[in-house]
């Protein structure tokens, strides 16, 4: 993520050229549905206003942006989507997508005139569907590793671990000091992508088979990442109450010494660490390495509505351009989903984007959402030792292949 204002950026977004938009009849509306990528509500308004300024003045569009927040979001856009009464234009992340062309409630963008900035060949792969492009990338994502320096060394830990194997031969001299190796926050209420999955991920497995017809999250590599945090836990290297804590980026427990490292930390979780305790007390790695090395990363995207009017891909046109991601990206503090990354703004962007090539948005299926939702309480009961991870495991795949037959 970045967090300076790009200085390139001479121009109001009001006054930028509607680059090959060509021009419509007064009267025409668009309506984007768009929630708090700018965090701060106040600045979030005023760039969404000089969007829609800016748009309007070049095209003759009426555009409406209508700010939503992110509770209830899916929800409410899935009414909306599905019966057609919903915003032209809306950011998707790219594990919603394949639910909603299942559902025929997207179109796809391949019409849509692109710029002289080539996007991220990862971003666009993240948001095509047998074959068809369902999103324009806004922003790029990425997690990584985040230690804690100096509660390793209060430890005696010299070396900060890289692999899962590390990780586990510095959780009993961590614990004996009353200190978790290792964060991990296994609400059913957090999104499994930051939780559960890289991990699966690094041991080499997936949440689908390849077809898609059925969970593959119950192999033996699945096994093996559950079987890393249940070994954590009963060495106290997991918070104590890590089958049932929610995140905070207030209360980061790698910011205030009570774990040692995260292995799916944001740009904002890191920067929180930074001003907590130094920046020479905190390292950042790149992803943590099991039989292969990888995180969650993420485009979010703008797509279109199965009853967008053609105006909307003019406005995805303008949207995408390189002044208004840039700009987006500045406020924000997301990276900018372009293939050629700008020079990093600092130590910590220089970190991230060194993450950027190991960053998965995560196994696209329709069903994808729902499956986090039967996955996570058997994640939870083996963390709690009330299943084994084999026992865990197996029974959520009988339940999530009961929902793939219908796809």
């Amino acid at each position: 993520m970045r967090r300076v204002l790009l200085a390139a950026l001479t121009l109001p977004l009001a006054t930028l050229s509607l680059v090959a938009c060509g021009t419509t009849a007064t009267g025409t509306a668009v309506t984007l549905w768009m929630y708090p990528v700018i965090s701060d509500p106040a600045k979030s308004k005023e760039f969404w206003d000089e969007v829609e300024a800016g748009f309007e003045a070049r095209s003759g569009v009426d555009l409406r942006v209508e700010l939503q927040p992110w509770a209830g979001r899916q929800e409410k856009l899935g009414a909306a989507l599905v019966s057609g009464s919903g915003p032209d234009v809306v950011l998707l992340q790219p594990d919603m997508i394949p639910q909603y062309v299942a559902q025929h409630a997207l179109q796809p963008v391949d019409g849509v005139q692109r710029g002289e900035r080539e996007f991220r060949p990862s971003a666009v792969t993240a948001l095509t569907v047998q074959g068809q492009t369902y999103g324009v990338p806004m922003y790029q994502t990425v997690t990584t590793t985040v230690y804690n320096r100096k509660v390793f060394a209060e430890a005696g830990i010299t070396e900060l671990p890289r692999t899962w194997d590390e990780i586990k031969a510095a959780a009993p001299k961590l614990a004996a000091r009353g200190v978790p190796v290792l964060d991990y926050s296994g609400s059913a209420e957090e999104t499994l992508n930051l939780t559960f999955y890289p991990l699966l991920w690094q041991a080499g497995g997936s949440v689908f088979s390849p077809d898609g017809g059925r969970s593959a999250f119950s192999s033996p590599e699945g096994v093996a990442a559950l079987r890393f945090l249940v070994d954590l836990k009963s060495m106290n290297g997991l918070p104590s109450d890590a089958a049932t804590r929610r995140s905070s980026l207030t209360d980061y427990p790698v910011a205030t010494g009570r774990a040692a490292m995260a292995y799916a930390a944001t740009d904002a979780e890191a920067r929180n660490v930074v001003a907590a305790i130094g920046g020479e007390n905190t390292a950042i790695g790149l992803p943590l390495q099991g039989k292969t090395r990888a995180t969650f990363g993420t485009p979010g995207a703008l797509s279109l509505s199965r009853t967008a009017p053609s105006a909307a891909k003019q406005l995805l046109t303008y949207l995408s351009s390189p002044e208004v991601v840039d700009e987006l990206c500045a406020r924000s503090g997301f990276f900018p989903p372009w293939s050629d990354p700008a020079t990093p703004a600092d130590e910590v962007d220089r970190s991230f984007t060194e993450a950027l090539p190991f960053a998965f948005a995560g196994d696209a299926h329709p069903q994808a959402r729902k499956t986090m939702s039967l996955l996570a309480p058997h994640i939870q009961a083996a963390l709690i030792g009330e299943e084994t991870p084999e026992q865990a495991l197996a029974e959520a795949a009988v339940e999530v292949d009961g929902i793939l037959g219908g796809n």
